[in-house]
């Protein structure tokens, strides 16, 4: 039997074991502080996957009349041809391509407006101010772009009251990397921000699991019981 006592604890391998417990725990603990500083804390109600499944999804329709536009540029040299004769309001043009006739070529200014440069109430160019711009860069009170600005901001950089893209920042923002107030992101799920965009935005509900509680008792309480 050796050395082996019965009823005497082994503390060489009890404090070894507690050792391997210890270094096993830090390693666990630095782990978890490098992936949080990616993705943020975990979060057991959050699905990263179908948060991102839905956001790109969201995105692409949001930016679908972005990549429409190529198209519009396109058509631009045949638009005057076909619309030759379209009525002013006022001053203002209804439809300008690009500042086509005038003494500011290359700016589209009326009430659609296209071109480099494009001001209206519906602006579309490399840069667009309007109450609905799309572009590049764009401000408006709706506006869509790889930069954008304005109350309804959607984009790869957006800010907004409401604001949507990669890098959003509002006052609700929905991003992979949003910043604001109330923030629905890979990093940070702000309750207000949840209950906002998921109410107009359904597909984000996937995204949000809430698992069913867990209410430990001790084994000597049996609440079923009379």
């Amino acid at each position: 039997m050796g050395n082996f006592t019965p009823g005497k604890p082994e503390h060489g391998s009890q404090d070894d074991l507690a050792r391997r417990m210890d270094l096993l725990e830090r390693e666990n603990e630095r782990l978890r502080r490098q992936i949080e500083g990616v993705v943020g804390p975990d979060n057991p109600c959050f699905s990263q996957a179908a948060f991102q499944k839905a956001l790109r999804f969201y995105l692409f329709v949001f930016m679908l009349p972005l990549q429409l536009l190529f198209v519009l540029f396109v058509l631009l040299p045949l638009l005057p041809s076909l619309l030759p004769n379209l009525p002013m309001i006022g001053p203002i043009p209804l439809f300008d391509s690009a500042g086509t006739g005038t003494n500011h070529p290359g700016i589209g200014l009326g009430i659609i407006a296209f071109g480099g440069l494009a001001v209206g109430v519906i602006a579309i160019g490399g840069g667009a101010v309007g109450l609905v711009a799309i572009g590049g860069g764009a401000i408006g009170l709706v506006a869509l772009g790889g930069g954008a600005v304005g109350v309804f901001a959607f984009g790869g950089g957006a800010a907004g009251y409401i604001a949507i893209g990669g890098g959003a920042f509002g006052r609700y923002a929905l991003g992979p990397n949003a910043y604001g107030k109330a923030v629905f992101s890979m990093r940070r799920q702000d309750p207000e921000a949840v209950q906002f965009f998921v109410r107009w935005l359904p597909r984000l509900r996937a995204a949000i699991t809430t698992p069913l509680p867990v209410v430990p008792f001790p084994e000597n309480e049996r609440p079923h019981e009379s």
